[in-house]
């Protein structure tokens, strides 16, 4: 927060925001794939510890791209981009809400739908009906 990192926490953190918590062995956070939030998320990563990684700029504006920092249960995983959402589509839909004692964004309930019925996996579709969503 303090580097104005442009993000939206996804997965199945947003989904127990949404009211339907499960566990799970990681983080997912999608961040905006520009230039200008690169460089601020890789301040933010040096700031906490992770400049050695030798992650650069390409890493954070590249589509399709994971990274991920921590081992489970408490890794976290950085995407650029999300199946079936534009990073638009995900801004305009986010929510804001509690973090600990921290003000985060989620992936709104819409954008979440589109995201999990894109992936269609066995776990995203009981994601789905975990929601009331089919």
């Amino acid at each position: 927060n303090a580097h104005k990192v442009g993000c939206i926490i996804v997965g199945a953190y947003a989904l127990a925001y949404h009211g339907a918590p499960r566990y799970t062995g990681d983080m997912d956070i999608l961040v905006r794939p520009d230039l200008e939030n690169a460089q601020r998320i890789l301040r933010a990563l040096d700031e906490f510890g992770f400049g050695s990684l030798g992650l650069t700029v390409e890493d954070f504006t590249a589509p399709d791209k994971v990274i991920q920092i921590g081992v489970t249960p408490i890794r976290v995983d950085i995407v650029t981009s999300l199946t079936g959402v534009s990073w638009e589509e995900a801004q305009a839909g986010r929510v804001k809400g509690p973090y600990g004692d921290l003000e985060v964004y989620y992936l709104g309930k819409e954008q979440f739908i589109l995201n999990k019925r894109a992936i269609g996996r066995k776990k995203d579709l009981a994601d789905l009906e975990a929601i009331g969503e089919e």
